[in-house]
Protein backbone atom coordinates (compact mmCIF):
# COMPACT_ATOMS: atom_id res chain seq x y z
CA UNK A 1 0.00 0.00 0.00
CA UNK A 2 1.64 3.45 -0.84
CA UNK A 3 0.61 6.48 0.96
CA UNK A 4 1.22 9.79 -1.90
CA UNK A 5 1.52 13.37 0.68
CA UNK A 6 1.01 16.83 -1.19
CA UNK A 7 4.43 17.92 -0.15
CA UNK A 8 4.56 21.27 1.73
CA UNK A 9 7.35 23.87 0.90
CA UNK A 10 8.02 26.68 3.04
CA UNK A 11 7.32 30.32 2.12
CA UNK A 12 10.48 31.71 1.03
CA UNK A 13 9.67 35.55 -0.07
CA UNK A 14 6.33 37.24 0.12
CA UNK A 15 5.82 40.74 -1.60
CA UNK A 16 3.07 43.19 -1.24
CA UNK A 17 0.27 44.22 -4.45
CA UNK A 18 1.74 48.10 -5.18
CA UNK A 19 -1.15 50.45 -6.15
CA UNK A 20 0.15 52.89 -8.37
CA UNK A 21 -1.96 55.97 -9.57
CA UNK A 22 -1.18 56.95 -13.84
CA UNK A 23 -2.06 59.77 -15.68
CA UNK A 24 -3.61 59.17 -18.85
CA UNK A 25 -4.36 61.06 -21.57
CA UNK A 26 -7.40 60.29 -23.81
CA UNK A 27 -7.54 61.06 -27.34
CA UNK A 28 -7.97 64.65 -27.97
CA UNK A 29 -6.70 65.70 -24.39
CA UNK A 30 -3.90 68.30 -25.79
CA UNK A 31 -6.47 69.59 -28.65
CA UNK A 32 -8.59 70.10 -25.41
CA UNK A 33 -5.96 71.60 -23.24
CA UNK A 34 -4.99 74.03 -26.31
CA UNK A 35 -8.30 75.68 -27.11
CA UNK A 36 -8.73 75.95 -23.10
CA UNK A 37 -5.57 77.99 -22.75
CA UNK A 38 -6.03 79.81 -26.30
CA UNK A 39 -9.78 81.20 -24.89
CA UNK A 40 -8.07 82.22 -21.34
CA UNK A 41 -7.91 85.93 -20.87
CA UNK A 42 -4.65 85.79 -18.92
CA UNK A 43 -5.18 89.67 -17.80
CA UNK A 44 -7.84 88.30 -15.47
CA UNK A 45 -4.61 87.09 -13.23
CA UNK A 46 -2.63 90.40 -12.89
CA UNK A 47 -4.55 92.22 -10.88
CA UNK A 48 -2.60 90.25 -8.20
CA UNK A 49 1.02 90.32 -6.97
CA UNK A 50 3.10 89.37 -10.45
CA UNK A 51 5.91 88.06 -7.49
CA UNK A 52 3.77 85.98 -5.75
CA UNK A 53 0.17 85.45 -6.01
CA UNK A 54 -0.23 85.78 -10.38
CA UNK A 55 2.54 83.38 -10.78
CA UNK A 56 1.04 80.47 -8.81
CA UNK A 57 -2.63 81.21 -9.96
CA UNK A 58 -1.28 80.90 -13.21
CA UNK A 59 0.40 77.62 -12.16
CA UNK A 60 -3.17 76.24 -10.61
CA UNK A 61 -5.11 77.03 -12.98
CA UNK A 62 -2.90 75.07 -15.53
CA UNK A 63 -3.05 72.06 -13.11
CA UNK A 64 -6.86 72.41 -12.69
CA UNK A 65 -7.42 72.26 -16.69
CA UNK A 66 -5.10 69.70 -16.80
CA UNK A 67 -6.82 67.29 -14.27
CA UNK A 68 -9.97 68.57 -15.80
CA UNK A 69 -9.08 66.42 -19.34
CA UNK A 70 -7.00 63.49 -17.75
CA UNK A 71 -7.63 60.37 -15.96
CA UNK A 72 -6.36 59.28 -13.27
CA UNK A 73 -6.34 54.92 -13.06
CA UNK A 74 -5.46 52.98 -10.43
CA UNK A 75 -3.59 50.04 -11.25
CA UNK A 76 -2.50 46.84 -9.14
CA UNK A 77 0.87 45.47 -9.50
CA UNK A 78 1.31 41.96 -8.30
CA UNK A 79 5.11 40.37 -8.15
CA UNK A 80 4.58 37.33 -9.80
CA UNK A 81 2.97 39.05 -12.94
CA UNK A 82 4.39 37.94 -16.21
CA UNK A 83 6.18 40.75 -18.14
CA UNK A 84 4.07 39.81 -21.64
CA UNK A 85 1.17 39.80 -19.65
CA UNK A 86 -1.35 42.21 -21.34
CA UNK A 87 -5.18 43.04 -21.01
CA UNK A 88 -6.36 40.94 -24.17
CA UNK A 89 -4.71 37.66 -21.87
CA UNK A 90 -6.55 38.53 -18.95
CA UNK A 91 -9.58 39.03 -20.84
CA UNK A 92 -8.95 35.53 -21.98
CA UNK A 93 -8.34 33.81 -19.13
CA UNK A 94 -11.01 35.25 -17.07
CA UNK A 95 -13.84 33.77 -20.10
CA UNK A 96 -16.89 32.22 -18.43
CA UNK A 97 -15.69 28.81 -20.56
CA UNK A 98 -13.64 27.77 -17.78
CA UNK A 99 -16.46 27.65 -15.23
CA UNK A 100 -19.55 26.79 -17.32
CA UNK A 101 -18.95 22.96 -17.77
CA UNK A 102 -19.50 22.75 -21.45
CA UNK A 103 -16.29 20.39 -22.53
CA UNK A 104 -16.51 22.28 -25.79
CA UNK A 105 -16.73 25.87 -25.04
CA UNK A 106 -13.79 25.17 -22.68
CA UNK A 107 -11.95 23.32 -25.60
CA UNK A 108 -12.12 26.90 -27.50
CA UNK A 109 -11.64 28.86 -24.76
CA UNK A 110 -8.30 26.90 -23.94
CA UNK A 111 -7.06 27.02 -27.28
CA UNK A 112 -7.90 30.91 -27.74
CA UNK A 113 -5.89 31.65 -24.73
CA UNK A 114 -2.78 29.03 -25.42
CA UNK A 115 -2.73 31.47 -28.94
CA UNK A 116 -3.27 34.74 -26.83
CA UNK A 117 -0.17 33.61 -24.71
CA UNK A 118 1.59 32.79 -27.52
CA UNK A 119 0.85 35.99 -29.55
CA UNK A 120 1.66 37.81 -26.24
CA UNK A 121 4.77 36.42 -25.71
CA UNK A 122 6.40 36.91 -29.87
CA UNK A 123 5.27 41.39 -29.32
CA UNK A 124 7.10 41.04 -26.45
CA UNK A 125 9.74 39.19 -27.73
CA UNK A 126 9.97 41.91 -30.91
CA UNK A 127 9.91 44.74 -28.36
CA UNK A 128 12.96 43.76 -27.10
CA UNK A 129 14.47 42.70 -29.98
CA UNK A 130 13.31 46.74 -31.27
CA UNK A 131 14.81 48.14 -28.03
CA UNK A 132 18.34 46.09 -27.99
CA UNK A 133 18.49 47.44 -32.09
CA UNK A 134 17.65 50.83 -31.10
CA UNK A 135 20.18 53.96 -31.43
CA UNK A 136 18.45 55.25 -28.42
CA UNK A 137 20.38 53.96 -25.08
CA UNK A 138 17.49 54.65 -22.94
CA UNK A 139 15.99 51.80 -24.97
CA UNK A 140 19.24 49.35 -25.29
CA UNK A 141 19.14 49.48 -21.51
CA UNK A 142 14.93 48.97 -21.52
CA UNK A 143 15.68 46.26 -23.73
CA UNK A 144 18.73 44.65 -21.91
CA UNK A 145 16.73 44.71 -18.02
CA UNK A 146 13.83 42.84 -20.19
CA UNK A 147 15.73 39.91 -21.25
CA UNK A 148 17.58 39.88 -17.65
CA UNK A 149 13.85 40.33 -16.08
CA UNK A 150 15.61 43.30 -13.50
CA UNK A 151 13.72 44.52 -11.32
CA UNK A 152 15.28 47.48 -9.17
CA UNK A 153 14.86 47.48 -5.55
CA UNK A 154 12.24 50.60 -4.43
CA UNK A 155 13.30 51.14 -0.93
CA UNK A 156 11.82 54.36 -0.15
CA UNK A 157 11.16 56.39 3.09
CA UNK A 158 7.74 55.34 4.99
CA UNK A 159 5.22 57.49 3.81
CA UNK A 160 3.58 59.80 6.87
CA UNK A 161 6.93 58.85 8.89
CA UNK A 162 7.22 62.84 10.09
CA UNK A 163 10.30 62.01 12.57
CA UNK A 164 12.04 60.26 10.00
CA UNK A 165 11.65 63.77 7.93
CA UNK A 166 12.54 65.79 10.62
CA UNK A 167 15.82 63.49 11.09
CA UNK A 168 16.73 63.97 7.17
CA UNK A 169 15.87 67.88 7.49
CA UNK A 170 18.60 68.07 10.48
CA UNK A 171 21.08 65.86 9.02
CA UNK A 172 21.36 67.57 5.47
CA UNK A 173 20.95 71.22 6.65
CA UNK A 174 23.52 70.69 9.15
CA UNK A 175 26.31 72.55 7.27
CA UNK A 176 23.78 75.46 7.05
CA UNK A 177 25.19 78.75 9.01
CA UNK A 178 22.38 80.64 10.61
CA UNK A 179 22.86 84.35 10.08
CA UNK A 180 24.18 86.18 13.40
CA UNK A 181 21.91 89.22 12.12
CA UNK A 182 19.67 90.78 10.25
CA UNK A 183 20.65 90.31 6.87
CA UNK A 184 21.12 93.37 4.99
CA UNK A 185 19.47 93.45 1.35
CA UNK A 186 21.30 96.20 -1.43
CA UNK A 187 19.28 97.00 -4.67
CA UNK A 188 20.77 95.44 -7.67
CA UNK A 189 23.28 97.40 -9.80
CA UNK A 190 21.43 100.08 -11.99
CA UNK A 191 21.82 99.45 -15.56
CA UNK A 192 21.06 101.11 -18.47
CA UNK A 193 20.24 97.71 -20.16
CA UNK A 194 17.82 95.38 -18.79
CA UNK A 195 17.86 91.49 -19.61
CA UNK A 196 14.65 90.44 -21.11
CA UNK A 197 13.28 87.19 -23.18
CA UNK A 198 11.72 86.91 -25.88
CA UNK A 199 8.40 84.71 -26.39
CA UNK A 200 9.76 82.79 -29.26
CA UNK A 201 12.48 81.70 -27.55
CA UNK A 202 10.04 80.57 -24.25
CA UNK A 203 7.96 78.79 -27.03
CA UNK A 204 10.93 76.80 -28.17
CA UNK A 205 12.61 76.26 -24.77
CA UNK A 206 8.80 74.34 -23.70
CA UNK A 207 8.44 72.45 -26.69
CA UNK A 208 12.15 70.77 -26.17
CA UNK A 209 10.89 69.49 -22.85
CA UNK A 210 10.85 66.55 -22.13
CA UNK A 211 7.29 65.10 -21.26
CA UNK A 212 8.94 61.91 -19.06
CA UNK A 213 10.71 64.07 -17.03
CA UNK A 214 9.38 64.16 -13.57
CA UNK A 215 6.83 66.70 -12.58
CA UNK A 216 8.11 69.18 -9.92
CA UNK A 217 5.37 70.62 -6.58
CA UNK A 218 3.49 72.64 -8.95
CA UNK A 219 1.64 70.10 -10.67
CA UNK A 220 2.65 71.04 -14.30
CA UNK A 221 3.83 68.62 -15.81
CA UNK A 222 6.35 68.34 -18.77
CA UNK A 223 3.91 67.06 -21.51
CA UNK A 224 1.90 69.87 -20.85
CA UNK A 225 4.31 72.54 -21.67
CA UNK A 226 5.63 70.60 -24.57
CA UNK A 227 1.92 70.45 -26.05
CA UNK A 228 0.63 73.73 -24.92
CA UNK A 229 3.78 75.99 -25.58
CA UNK A 230 1.93 78.08 -28.16
CA UNK A 231 -0.53 78.90 -25.92
CA UNK A 232 1.81 79.44 -22.75
CA UNK A 233 4.27 80.99 -23.67
CA UNK A 234 3.22 84.48 -24.00
CA UNK A 235 2.07 84.39 -20.05
CA UNK A 236 5.39 82.59 -19.47
CA UNK A 237 7.31 85.28 -21.21
CA UNK A 238 5.81 88.15 -18.96
CA UNK A 239 6.51 86.50 -15.65
CA UNK A 240 10.06 85.54 -16.99
CA UNK A 241 10.82 89.25 -17.71
CA UNK A 242 9.22 90.85 -14.27
CA UNK A 243 11.35 88.53 -12.53
CA UNK A 244 14.46 89.75 -14.58
CA UNK A 245 13.35 93.05 -14.10
CA UNK A 246 12.57 93.37 -10.63
CA UNK A 247 15.57 90.70 -9.27
CA UNK A 248 13.00 88.53 -7.50
CA UNK A 249 11.88 85.04 -8.24
CA UNK A 250 8.16 83.73 -7.31
CA UNK A 251 8.23 81.68 -4.35
CA UNK A 252 6.54 78.78 -5.99
CA UNK A 253 8.88 78.75 -8.56
CA UNK A 254 11.67 78.00 -6.42
CA UNK A 255 9.62 75.71 -4.36
CA UNK A 256 11.09 72.11 -4.31
CA UNK A 257 10.66 68.21 -2.77
CA UNK A 258 12.93 66.74 -1.25
CA UNK A 259 12.83 62.80 -1.75
CA UNK A 260 15.12 60.22 -0.54
CA UNK A 261 16.46 58.19 -2.45
CA UNK A 262 18.60 55.32 -0.80
CA UNK A 263 22.26 54.37 -1.72
CA UNK A 264 22.08 50.96 -0.49
CA UNK A 265 20.24 48.56 -0.26
CA UNK A 266 20.15 48.48 3.29
CA UNK A 267 19.66 51.57 5.02
CA UNK A 268 22.23 51.47 8.30
CA UNK A 269 21.91 55.45 8.93
CA UNK A 270 21.17 58.95 7.41
CA UNK A 271 24.31 59.11 4.99
CA UNK A 272 22.55 56.32 2.99
CA UNK A 273 20.10 58.69 1.49
CA UNK A 274 20.50 60.44 -1.05
CA UNK A 275 18.89 63.99 -1.07
CA UNK A 276 17.00 64.73 -4.78
CA UNK A 277 15.25 67.91 -5.52
CA UNK A 278 11.94 68.27 -7.75
CA UNK A 279 11.89 71.43 -8.70
CA UNK A 280 9.09 73.03 -11.53
CA UNK A 281 10.00 72.31 -14.92
CA UNK A 282 8.80 75.81 -16.11
CA UNK A 283 11.58 77.54 -13.82
CA UNK A 284 14.15 74.27 -15.64
CA UNK A 285 13.18 76.10 -18.82
CA UNK A 286 13.96 80.09 -17.15
CA UNK A 287 17.77 78.54 -16.35
CA UNK A 288 18.10 77.10 -19.73
CA UNK A 289 16.78 80.45 -21.42
CA UNK A 290 19.60 82.11 -19.24
CA UNK A 291 22.01 79.53 -19.82
CA UNK A 292 23.70 81.33 -22.45
CA UNK A 293 23.42 85.20 -21.22
CA UNK A 294 25.66 86.96 -19.65
CA UNK A 295 23.29 87.93 -16.44
CA UNK A 296 25.99 88.39 -13.95
CA UNK A 297 25.77 92.17 -14.11
CA UNK A 298 21.93 92.53 -14.02
CA UNK A 299 20.98 90.02 -11.37
CA UNK A 300 21.26 90.74 -7.87
CA UNK A 301 23.82 88.20 -6.17
CA UNK A 302 21.35 86.56 -3.46
CA UNK A 303 19.23 84.78 -6.20
CA UNK A 304 22.11 83.59 -8.36
CA UNK A 305 21.55 80.03 -7.70
CA UNK A 306 17.91 79.84 -8.40
CA UNK A 307 18.01 81.12 -11.73
CA UNK A 308 21.83 79.99 -12.92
Amino acid sequence: MSVHLIPTYPLRKRAPTITKIVKTWPEGASQQLQDCFESTDWEVFEHQNLEQQYTAAVQRYIKHCTDTVTVDKYIRIYPNTKPWMTKKVLRLERDVAFRSGDRALYSTARADLKRGIRDAKAAKRRRIEDCVQSNNPRQVWKGVQHMTNYRPSNHSAIDGDTSLAEELNHFFARFEVEPTGTAKTHPPAHSSHILMVEEHDVRRTMRAVNPRKATGPDGVSGQVLRDCAGQLAGVFTKIFNHCLSQAVVASCLKTSTIIPIPKKNTISCLNDYRPVALTPIIMKCFEKLNDNKDIHSFIHSFIHSFIL
